[in-house]
């Protein structure tokens, strides 16, 4: 027999609990959702609001489009993409901010000859 959306759902609502080694009242502490609600969902006899969903995802720290459809869609490794993106770009504004403080330094005098060679290219 086919199993429904809600039954996978609900089984990986039980399978992500299991893997954090956590009870149904240790979700009912941490969520205050409370343990006949969590066995409703667990064993698809009803089917949690998004909200309710979102809280157990954070608490079994997996991806809600995991516990909704069983597929992770990565959005994490976009999020990594950009923060090393953001470094990257932040170091080049670090270099040339150095620079334009050399540049400042020649240009005011305060800088020895060995820094304005080294600023000029010689």
């Amino acid at each position: 027999m086919a199993r429904t959306l809600l039954e996978e759902m609900g089984e990986r609502l039980k399978s992500a609990r299991i893997n954090r080694k956590l009870t149904q009242m240790e979700v009912y502490r941490l969520t205050q959702i409370p343990t006949d609600t969590l066995l409703l969902y667990e064993t698809a006899q009803t089917e949690p609001d998004l909200v309710t969903l979102s809280k157990l995802a954070d608490t079994y720290r997996v991806s809600l489009d995991w516990l909704i459809t069983g597929f992770e869609f990565h959005s994490g490794s976009r999020l990594f993409t950009a923060e090393k993106e953001v470094r990257r770009l932040q170091k080049i504004i670090d270099e040339q901010a150095h620079m334009l403080k050399t540049i400042q330094q020649v240009i005011n005098g305060g800088a020895n000859d060995s820094i304005s060679a080294k600023c000029l290219g010689s």
